[in-house]
């Protein structure tokens, strides 16, 4: 690499040409630590770091985000050994822009990630069903036997955890396996990497605490329900998904975790789950991310578009991602080959009040219904408002975002499948006696339609085409390697 301060000569002082030598050479190390690796597809792309100003999106409650300027976590903790006003990196900080240094196939930017898995004010107690290793921040590292009991309990921001050895305090202590190729359990069921328990106040929070790759292979599972090799682009799909979402969420950069291990992040059931195809599609996805603009892409998927997807700022609020905008699904649709693509729903009159009074729309359930219309649809079909009509009370408006929240499934009582439906009412001469709703589609319907990638990969859709075809414009990038 040419120096950046220009060429030398003959007459150059010796001092110079030595500092010039060393910042060469320094570059040269630097490209080899961080050069790029060859891009196998149009559709790979290298992913850059740099200082910048923070990217800003919308949470799902409306709240705003920093996605950048964050400090990373590493395997082995964080490192301090490279600092520059470019790359603010290995100082434990990182900001994402468009230019900057090619951090592609960096073993060092794997990290850990930290899924709440209790959090109770109750006392924990339960066996370990293996060897294990207790330690702290100032707790020596403690050895115990198979077996042994362990209670936890958390006062004023303190953990104690009592054992046949005694009893360990602070602030966070934790556990790991004694040999590699064992795993601590945790409420019935086993985990990989650590069981942390970390006093707030006085709750305990259980946190597993694991590389990011391990934890994938216990969500994947849970996210596509198909196990057979005919689906198998379709399982990448969603392990590129997953990913892109967990280093969403490592770089909110959160106080006590990082995700739940629920569907309110990402559905995770640890190493009970795991089975040989999804753990296949995490590996040979390893490291791969979807970006926009060489940051990590804001993702979102749904069990079933219905036909066509939803621009995000129709259900989460008035965002604009570019990659984020409603697609035909395909011509005929790739979800329409599913259980979940048709649905109905009927209603009685008193029902719908109910609904309203339970969302605070009414005062009294002592209305009567005469209609319930959708005055205006989005592209996508689904509703950008509901009407509903009540003898002697204004006209009441629903925003589409809102529908599925007020009216509700019957089936269980949870949110309505789709805002995505028409409406049949029928009257007789007393009025309104039955409300049908006939939809298409299950879930908001923003990124990636579930069933139409299941059934784009049975067609033989390669994983990556899939990807683009719901997130257009963004890119997969391998930002690091096994």
């Amino acid at each position: 690499m040419p120096s950046p301060f220009g060429k030398t000569t003959s007459r150059t002082p010796l001092f110079t040409v030595i500092f010039l030598a060393a910042c060469s050479f320094c570059a040269a190390i630097f490209s080899f630590a961080f050069g790029t690796a060859p891009v196998k597809s149009s559709s790979l792309t290298k992913f850059t770091l740099a200082s910048a100003a923070p990217f800003q999106f919308k949470l799902l409650d409306g709240s705003s985000s920093a996605l950048s300027t964050q400090p990373l976590r590493f395997l082995g903790g964080t490192s301090s050994a490279f600092s520059t006003p470019l790359l603010r990196f290995f100082s434990g900080s990182v900001s994402i822009n468009g230019a900057g240094q090619s951090l592609l196939n960096n073993p060092s930017l794997r990290q850990n990630i930290r899924v709440i898995l209790d959090d109770t004010d109750k006392q924990i107690s339960y066996e370990v069903k293996i060897p294990f290793v207790i330690y702290g921040e100032k707790i020596a590292e403690t050895e115990f036997e198979e077996g042994s009991e362990v209670s936890v309990k958390s006062v004023g921001g303190i953990v104690t955890v009592s054992t046949p050895k005694g009893e360990y305090t602070g602030r966070l202590i934790r556990l790991r396996a004694k040999l590699q190729d064992e795993y601590l359990n945790y409420n019935k069921k086993y985990f990989r990497g650590e069981i942390w328990f970390q006093a707030q106040n006085s709750r305990t929070l259980v946190i597993n605490y694991l590389d990011l790759e391990d934890y994938l292979l216990g969500v994947v599972p849970l996210e596509i329900g198909l196990k057979d090799n005919h689906y198998f682009e379709a399982l990448k799909c969603a392990a590129v998904a997953a990913r892109t979402f967990a280093i969403n969420r490592i770089w909110e950069n959160r106080a006590f975790y990082d995700v739940t291990a629920t569907v309110k992040d990402q559905a995770y059931g640890g190493l009970d789950v795991e089975t040989g195809i999804d753990s296949r599609s995490v590996i040979e996805t390893t490291g791969y991310i979807l970006t926009y603009k060489s940051k990590p892409a804001i993702v979102f998927y749904s069990a079933n578009c219905g036909g066509y997807t939803e621009d995000i700022a129709n259900v989460f609020g008035p965002v604009n991602l570019p990659y984020l905008k409603g697609v035909q699904d395909g011509d005929p649709p790739y979800c329409e080959r599913s259980p979940s693509f048709r649905w109905s729903e009927n209603y009685t009159p008193a029902e719908i009040i109910r609904f309203l009074f339970d969302a605070k729309y009414i005062k009294s359930l002592n209305y009567i219904l005469e209609n319930l219309e959708i005055p205006e649809r989005y592209t996508s079909g689904r509703a950008k408002s509901l009407i509903v009509r009540l003898k002697e009370h204004k006209p009441i408006v629903i925003p589409g975002n809102k529908i599925r929240e007020v009216i509700k499934s019957k089936k269980d009582n949870s949110i309505l499948r789709s805002s995505n439906f028409e409406i049949e009412i029928v009257k007789n001469g007393n009025g309104v006696t039955k409300i049908k709703l006939t939809g298409k589609g299950n879930g908001h319907g923003v990124g990636m339609c579930q069933w139409g990638a299941l059934n784009q990969s049975r067609a033989g859709v390669p994983y990556n085409e899939i990807l683009q075809h719901y997130f257009p414009g963004t890119e997969l990038t391998q930002a690091y390697t096994n």
